[in-house]
């Protein structure tokens, strides 16, 4: 007898799927400031600034087949928690190698969507590690570099924004085994 057309394909012995969902806290450090934010920590539009802090939101899953390393996706939201309103989507690839049952490092590469206030996409990498206090709830640490393009200023025809923040954050994981 033929399987139903649309039926769940199992997964492989030894594989593994797994969903989760995280929250996160960052902040960044802008490394090109063209539009001299009041945060400007050096003299000229070329000197750091502080980009506000942010609240991250996060949704994703992976598939492990037999081995240590899990490949997937991640879909993060931020908001910027003062100044001005500030939303970004970044949907992203992610992988996971898992060291021991307690500690996971991490690897994403995603589009960040800027989505207000004014519409933009750039580019986004980040690496960062998992510690599980328990089987399904872990602590995270994740170093992300971003680079947007934005409008032109008085001195240039168009500005480059690179971006380096750190995101200290929880996540929840739910595995489900074949």
């Amino acid at each position: 007898m033929d399987r139903p057309r649309f039926a769940p394909t199992p997964l492989p012995v030894g594989a593994s799927f797994d969903l989760f969902a995280g929250a996160a806290l960052g902040e960044s450090v802008r490394f090109n400031n063209p539009y001299r934010l009041r945060t400007q920590l050096g003299d000229s539009a070329e000197s750091l600034s502080l980009a506000a802090p942010y609240f991250a939101a996060k949704l994703g899953a992976t598939l492990r087949r037999s081995g240590k390393v899990s490949h997937g996706l991640e879909f993060d939201a931020s908001f910027a928690l003062r100044g001005v309103p500030q939303e970004v989507l970044t949907p992203s690839y992610l992988a996971l190698v898992h060291l021991t049952p307690r500690w996971s490092v991490r690897g994403r590469a995603g589009i960040p969507i800027v989505v207000e206030p004014d519409a933009n996409v750039g580019f986004e990498i980040a690496a960062g590690g998992v510690f599980f206090g328990t089987a399904a709830l872990g602590v995270t640490l994740d170093i992300v570099g971003s680079l947007f393009f934005g409008a032109a200023t008085a001195e240039t025809p168009r500005t480059a924004i690179p971006l380096l923040s750190a995101e200290l954050g929880a996540i929840y994981d739910f595995e489900v085994l074949p």
